[in-house]
């Protein structure tokens, strides 16, 4: 049986990620390496105390941990310096015009998810 535990702050998410209880009462976090370790009796007593914190077994959440980049952290022109590398301009992409699924007419952007104002076909998806 564990005797170790995260406390997952189970109201929100941030993407797919759990939050955890930050070491120090410091917030939450994501990163395991950084979220407070309760022991049985502690993580009981907050889960009690807050039905929304809940109880991870530490060594069953270490199983299922991924390396992961947030983006908020990383900065290209940062990272690039001095590397050689030369960025391209992304291309812009040609936008293909909208057309009726029904009466293949020409529609406004706008119209497509509106009935055809040709036809009156139904083109919402």
């Amino acid at each position: 049986m564990s005797t170790l535990f995260f406390l997952q702050d189970s109201r929100s998410y941030v993407g797919n990620d759990m939050l955890f209880w930050a070491k120090g009462g410091n917030g939450y976090t994501t990163n395991v390496d950084k979220a407070e370790v309760y022991t049985l009796e502690q993580a009981q007593s907050r889960h009690n105390a807050r039905e929304t914190d809940i109880p991870w077994p530490v060594e069953y959440i270490r199983s299922k941990t991924r390396p992961a980049v947030d983006f908020q952290y990383v900065k290209r022109i940062e990272a690039l310096a001095g590397t050689g590398i030369v960025l391209v301009a992304p291309r812009r992409m040609k936008r293909e015009p909208t057309k009726c699924v029904h009466c293949g007419r020409f529609i406004k952007d706008i119209d497509r998810f509106a009935p055809c104002p040709h036809c009156d076909g139904d083109n919402r998806p």
